[in-house]
């Protein structure tokens, strides 16, 4: 009648999952609030709703790399498909965007200090490669680190 989690977590884990949350709700609220400080002095920093999606990128970043660093996946082995489709789609999207800036279609800024959406879409598929370029070193370093202690 019940489904079993697909997790089995310890309590250590399950603490350090419940401290990957607190850390991206802190900094959530960290850059809500620089934002609205900034637009109260009439900065704006990126064109349109871009402010509010790389505030929103970068708590996904932050949380998602430590679940990737700390191997307490919410959703068990399934992230692996979740971090290379999101590389592949932030490398086609970089990709995408700089290629446009350097065409002269596109610029990164729009003022002296203001992102373009092109440049937040660089951005954001900035992070989505970084993404998986560290779920990809964390594999590569458990797999050394496998080899070394198999060796001594």
């Amino acid at each position: 009648m019940f489904r079993k989690c697909r997790n089995d977590f310890d309590e250590r884990q399950l603490l350090q999952r419940g401290n990957v949350f607190k850390h991206g709700i802190i900094l959530f609220f960290l850059l809500v609030a620089a934002n609205a400080f900034l637009k109260e002095e009439g900065v704006t920093w990126a064109e349109g709703m871009w402010e509010n999606l790389l505030i929103i990128w970068a708590v996904l970043g932050l949380c998602l790399g430590e679940f990737a660093v700390k191997e307490i996946f919410p959703i068990g082995g399934g992230m692996t498909v979740i971090y290379l489709v999101e590389g592949l789609c932030g490398l086609f999207l970089s990709a995408m965007c700089l290629t446009e800036v350097i065409t002269g279609r596109e610029a990164m800024l729009i003022g002296p200090h203001t992102l373009s959406r092109t440049g937040a879409q660089m951005i954001s598929g900035g992070i989505m490669v970084l993404l998986l370029l560290v779920f990809l070193g964390k594999k590569v370093y458990n797999h050394r680190k496998g080899d070394t202690e198999d060796e001594a």
